[in-house]
This record gives structure tokens, C-alpha cells and sequence, in this order.
């Protein structure tokens, strides 16, 4: 299996390996096993072991970790231009920031040569969508994934609730529900990332979304301060700590029967219904978030490093096997197959019970918006809204302070011509 790396190990290795010179990092490259940084949940641990057996003689090294450790790996690795990372996981957010910065080799001829092989039309024109940037294909997809409404169908029960079908609702539940410390109504991830990907829903709904057509912010409108002000609300019947929670601790909350409903993400339902890790097995149901959802949609992707030594159509056959149908296939409980031939197979759609809900909540989501710098943006305005939630700022101050600094950064960049 592959393997996770302490933070403090993981930094301090990057970094002498980028104060080296590059001749002499990887002056052996052919010997030297294929390099990957990757995101970890269950579904990329299962491709991260399959790309070691992809292809004959062809050794792969994974390193795995929570999603902005990985980023920042990346980052720090691919702006100084070292050839120590070959492959890569990015999300749709990241690989249009990493393609603009001329960071991501174009697959598009790779993916022409080989189409036939590896049966690249069974892709979904949605996946292969959020695998390209300008036009371009720069990615492989590996899932594409969506934030499902998750609750304790049996509690639900016992208090006479039904899924909220408006924010209010929503809130109301997770009060009813609320008995700490033996179960809390709610669980909330409020850490990096997770802070746009939690309120994706509730700013599409009850706020205007984050920014306009031409990328000036509006999250700090009436609309949007009021849909900060209900996560606020909601964060009293929220178990504590959730500043500091990401996926591993949310899976953990709804898991182990410390959460009575939360947002949750596709490739985390399977968990619930593992007999070695949860104590909740067969009670968690799923549904779409309130008032028509329009929450995350984001899909993850193995890219390849432009600046890598290896040979890049090994490389791409090294993705391509291990994403083929059989593995999906294999990894259908964990990820939502881009392949056609997988997703819509009606054994696999009656086999796991979170599918169909899975199915619903992709009709309605939404993606991120496609600003290559929103990684860099949403970094500001999470930064605020937490501040907002905890109490540290008012609501309306803090979400005009991000809005100013957002708009400061991205006209810098040359928007607002």
C-alpha cells in the first residue's frame, strides 16, 4: 500500500532535494522510480497501489498526504522547476493553476496516440472536461467528485425530521439532534480548502455564488453574508474543533457516531458502510443539500510534471493502465467511475446504495468557479469566513476584507482591464 508521510519529514526531504543540483539529483533517471505526490483518501490509495503494478520494470514511488500538505508539495516542487516530481494528483482547481503557469505537459497528442488502446472514448466528456484547461487536455481522470447531504437515517426517525429542504431546516436538524457530548447535531470540515467546498452549497443558494462574470468578488453582498451568518449559526451544534477538521476528521465524525448529520463527499460514503471502520453501519443515508444543492463538484486527475526527466509516453501508459476499466471497476465503491462502461452499469448502480443519491447531487452540482487563481483567492476569503464563524470578526467586516484583498491580488494579475 502506498505509504503516508509526516509533515515535518515530508517538508524537510523536499527541500534539501530542491537545494540540489538537478544534474546530479536525477542523473540516473532511467533507474530512479517514478516520482508521484498525491492527495489520500481511500479511493487514490487504491490507483496509487495499482500504478505500482501498471507497468513491467517500471517502479513507483507514492507519497501520500491530506490535500493541501500535497498542494503545497507540488507547489514548492513545480515552481522551481524540479525534475524530482514525474506525476502528480491536481483537482480542477489546481491543474488550471498549475497549466497556466506552464507547469503540466499537454496531453493532448498522448491522449490521440493512444485512444484506441486504452479505450479513452469510454471517458465521459464531463471528467475529461475538468481534466483541461484553454483547451487542452492535461490531465487523466481518475473521479469526479460531489458533496452528498448525509444523515443518521435512523435518528432522523426517532425525532419524526425529514432532509431539510431549506437552510433553516438544515440548521433546526442539527439542533434537535444536539446532545454533546455523546453525539453533536452536526459536523462541520472548516480547515484550508474545506471552507469553499463546505459553502459551496450555501453561498450558490442563499448567496449570490463568489464571484460576478468578470471575477470581481460578491460573497461579501447581503446575500452572502447571510450565508455565512447561517453556517455560524449552524457551528453551535457543530462538533468542536471543526477549524482544525479536513476529510480524514469529518469521515471519522459521521464514521464513529460522533455526528448525526454533514456534508460528505462521494469517495467517503463507502467508509460508512465498512464494518472495520465505522460504527454506523447501514444507518447513514444521503440525499441533496437543501434548497436544490448546487454544492462542489470538483474532479480529481493524475497529471504529468512538465519539467520531468522521464520518458512522458511511458508515463502516460503508466496513468492509463492503471485507470483502465478493470481497475475502475474495482475501485467503483471508493470513486465515482469516469468510464462510462462503469458508471452507468446497472450490477454496480444496485450494488452500492449511495449511488444513486451520488447520481442526483451530480445533476445539480456546480464546479468551482474556473479562475486558475482561485486557489490563491479562496486561500484570503477562507481565511475570513473562518474568522467570521468563530467570532473573530464580524461577518459583514470580515467578508469585505477578503473581498478587497481578492480583488487587490487578482488585479495585480491583470484582471479589471
Amino acid at each position: 500500500m502506498p505509504h503516508a508521510i509526516g509533515r515535518r519529514h515530508l517538508f524537510a526531504t523536499a527541500t534539501m532535494g530542491l537545494a540540489a543540483p538537478a544534474i546530479l539529483r536525477r542523473a540516473n533517471a532511467a533507474d530512479v522510480p517514478v516520482q508521484l505526490i498525491s492527495h489520500r483518501y481511500p479511493g487514490l490509495e487504491y490507483y496509487a497501489d495499482k500504478l505500482k503494478s501498471a507497468l513491467p520494470n517500471v517502479a513507483v514511488d507514492t507519497r501520500l498526504m491530506q490535500a493541501p500538505d500535497a498542494i503545497q508539495l507540488q507547489r514548492l516542487a513545480l515552481s522551481s522547476g524540479s525534475n524530482q516530481l514525474d506525476i502528480l494528483w491536481a483537482n480542477s482547481i489546481t491543474l488550471a493553476s498549475y497549466a497556466k503557469s506552464g507547469w503540466l505537459e499537454p496531453l493532448d497528442d498522448l491522449w490521440a496516440k493512444h485512444k484506441d488502446e486504452f479505450n479513452l472514448g469510454d471517458y465521459n466528456q464531463g471528467s475529461v472536461a475538468g481534466c483541461s484547461y484553454n483547451g487542452h487536455i492535461y490531465g487523466m481522470p481518475i473521479n469526479t467528485n460531489t458533496m452528498l447531504y448525509a444523515y443518521r437515517g435512523d435518528l432522523y426517525d426517532e425525532k419524526g425530521l425529514q432532509p431539510a429542504k431549506t437552510w433553516d431546516d438544515y440548521v433546526a436538524n442539527a439542533k434537535t439532534l444536539n446532545a454533546p457530548p455523546r453525539r453533536y447535531g452536526v459536523t462541520l470540515a472548516l480547515k484550508s480548502d474545506m471552507v469553499n467546498n463546505e459553502l459551496q452549497s450555501v453561498m450558490n443558494t442563499v448567496g449570490d455564488g463568489w464571484f460576478d462574470k468578470d471575477w470581481r468578488p460578491v460573497f461579501n453582498d447581503d446575500r452572502g453574508v447571510k450565508a455565512v451568518e447561517i453556517i455560524k449559526h449552524l457551528s453551535q451544534y457543530c462538533v468542536p474543533g471543526f477549524t482544525a477538521v479536513h476529510n480524514d476528521e469529518h469521515s471519522v465524525n459521521m464514521s464513529q457516531d460522533i455526528a448525526a448529520q454533514g456534508q460528505q463527499w462521494a469517495t467517503r460514503c463507502a467508509t460508512m458502510d465498512n464494518p472495520d471502520k465505522s460504527r454506523v453501519v447501514g444507518k447513514i443515508k444521503w440525499t441533496v443539500m437543501p434548497q436544490g444543492g448546487k454544492q462542489v463538484m470538483i474532479s480529481d486527475t493524475y497529471c504529468i510534471s512538465r519539467y520531468t526527466v522521464k520518458d512522458k509516453d511511458m508515463l502516460f501508459r503508466l496513468l492509463a493502465s492503471a485507470l483502465r476499466e478493470e481497475n475502475q471497476r474495482g475501485a467503483a465503491a471508493l470513486a465515482t467511475p469516469p468510464r462510462n462502461a462503469v458508471l452507468n452499469d446497472p450490477a454496480l448502480q444496485a450494488k452500492y446504495r449511495w449511488y444513486p443519491a451520488v447520481s442526483q447531487c451530480l445533476a445539480v452540482a456546480q464546479p468551482l468557479p474556473a479562475l486558475p487563481e482561485f486557489s490563491e483567492a479562496s486561500e484570503i476569503f477562507n481565511k475570513r469566513i473562518v474568522q467570521a464563524v468563530v467570532g473573530q470578526m464580524e461577518t459583514k467586516a470580515a467578508l469585505d476584507a477578503a473581498a478587497t484583498e481578492v480583488q487587490a491580488m487578482l488585479k495585480e494579475r491583470g484582471y479589471y482591464k
